[in-house]
């Protein structure tokens, strides 16, 4: 687990009746991240979470948990947003102390892995005059869970950077999206469009520095 003193803990559901790829859940993580800072605006936690008490920077850090339907019911019971693209669910909170309590100290985090599609994945209407788009590496080798954490970091960064008008017409279009899987010719490709990069630090599983995910 990173070391961060908050972080927004983020559900993903294994359900082995509806199995839902890799790429679904990364974008459902991604939506739920920013469903859930639209839904709890005041929540006195995204100001440290987001720039740290030092007001230098709080990393966003996130933790991406495995859950089973019975999960799922707990956490919509406990507040926590919902968001489907596909057949993938997953589930957000406000940034939270670390370690976590309740339902989401429950779920496992390792070996949160589902099967890769390989192929880009689409949330709402792509006539829509502002979409998100996300990138997610496929070269570096990161499991559904480390890879959903990134598409939220970018997705939600991406929603914080639009202007109040951006952000309201997104919201009213029903928050059109795409994540795409990206190798190395893809990141060659998109390199000049993106507005967002994130960059990990490398606690799990990957070297710190390495690009993960893009958004623009």
């Amino acid at each position: 687990m990173p070391a961060v003193e908050l972080i927004q803990p983020i559900a993903v559901l294994k359900d082995p009746e509806a199995l839902a790829t890799h790429e679904d859940t990364c974008l459902a993580a991604a939506l739920a991240s920013i469903t859930a800072w639209l839904a709890f605006p005041d929540d006195p936690m995204w100001g440290p979470w987001l720039h740290g008490p030092d007001g230098r920077g709080g990393g966003q850090g996130k933790s991406v948990r495995r859950g089973k339907p019975k999960d799922f019911r707990a956490l919509e019971n406990a507040g926590a947003v919902m968001v489907s693209v596909g057949t993938a669910q997953a589930a957000a909170l406000a940034p939270t102390e670390y370690p976590l309590t309740g339902r989401m100290k429950q779920l496992q985090v390792s070996g949160t892995e589902f099967e890769h599609a390989g192929e880009p994945t689409v949330y709402g209407e792509m006539n829509s005059p502002k979409i998100l788009h996300i990138g997610i590496d496929t070269v570096l080798g990161m499991s559904t869970g480390k890879a959903a954490a990134q598409s939220a970091h970018a997705g939600l960064t991406w929603a914080m950077q639009l202007s109040h008008d951006e952000l309201e017409d997104w919201i009213e279009h029903g928050f059109p999206s795409t994540l795409i899987p990206l190798d190395r010719d893809g990141w060659r490709t998109t390199a000049t469009n993106t507005t967002v990069v994130i960059r990990d630090a490398g606690h799990t599983e990957i070297t710190p520095g390495s690009v993960t995910a893009v958004a623009w």
